[in-house]
């Protein structure tokens, strides 16, 4: 009966041995290098993403730089200072801006690679000239922007404008001897149309939700419990009264009326909320934050 144990454990002892061994076997022999493949791969992977996007960076650069190189000024700082400033005059005039004057500075060169040109420009003209401008300058093809824009009003309802522009010319461009021909996509919308609403804002006044139609808020009342505000319309010759939550239109807009208070009404005109008090116009509107 001793010997028949001593049989049986040596059969345990050698399952153990053969199950830790195979473990370790299959942990040496299999697992191991199986993890460590995978995690060679991993790196490579990283490695193979990295090199991607530094090539599609580099590809995206180099549209850039061509795209550059179509819309920059002449090499010769010279010629290119004339021909630029030459294009802003006959910009200026095409707008129909009066008493316009133009003046340039020297050329800048920034370590051999191009040149800063600096350009004034200053007149004056009614908002839709100065709507005309900048859409001509932003749908220029021309390597330039605006710095800064400074207006001022005057009389007849017309704008004074002084613009600081800046322009780029790239070094050692061959054959570049003339201002690009074509046309940057740098505006929301083609069409100058799009850009009209523009034109009929009073941009002058405080808190102004648009060109003033005539409309004034003269009253506040309450019928069986339900707000109403009557409104003027000077224009038209007109009083009409509407409730809350219904639309008024005053030539080209809509203006609903969102809320009533005692002396204050809120308006939603083209998305945007405008608080006005009884004897104000609706050129004298506040207008409200996001949310309020």
């Amino acid at each position: 009966m001793s010997q028949y144990r001593k049989y049986i454990l040596a059969a345990v002892f050698l399952l153990l041995l053969v199950g830790y061994g195979g473990d370790w076997l299959v942990r040496r022999v299999v697992r191991g290098p199986l993890a460590e493949r995978r995690a060679v791969a991993a790196r490579l992977q990283q490695r193979i993403s990295a090199k991607q996007a530094q090539w599609n960076s580099i590809l995206a650069d180099a549209k850039r730089l061509e795209l550059w190189q179509q819309q920059s000024l002449p090499s010769d700082p010279q010629l290119a200072r004339s021909l630029y400033q030459g294009w802003l005059v006959q910009l200026a005039r095409h707008v129909g801006l009066s008493d316009a004057m133009f003046d340039s500075s020297a050329a800048q060169q920034r370590k051999d690679l191009y040149h800063v040109f600096g350009f004034t420009l200053n007149g004056s003209g009614t908002l839709e000239q100065l709507t005309r401008l900048l859409y001509e300058f932003y749908r220029a093809g021309h390597l330039h922007q605006i710095r800064s824009l400074e207006l001022s009003p005057q009389r007849g309802g017309r704008i004074g404008i002084f613009m600081q522009i800046e322009a780029l010319a790239i070094a050692g461009l061959k054959e570049n001897n003339r201002l690009s021909t074509t046309t940057a996509n740098k505006l929301a919308y083609g069409d100058f149309d799009r850009y009209r609403l523009i034109v009929e804002r009073n941009i002058f006044g405080q808190g102004t939700a648009t060109a003033d139609p005539g409309l004034r808020l003269t009253a506040v009342t309450f019928s069986d419990g339900l707000p109403q505000a009557w409104f003027s319309i000077d224009n038209l010759g007109q009083t009409v009264r509407i409730s809350q939550g219904e639309t008024l239109e005053v030539g080209h807009l809509l203006i609903k009326l969102a809320e009533v208070y005692e002396l204050d009404v809120v308006l939603e005109v083209d998305g945007q909320r405008w608080l006005l008090s009884v004897g104000e116009s609706l050129a004298q509107a506040t207008a409200l934050p996001p949310g309020f």
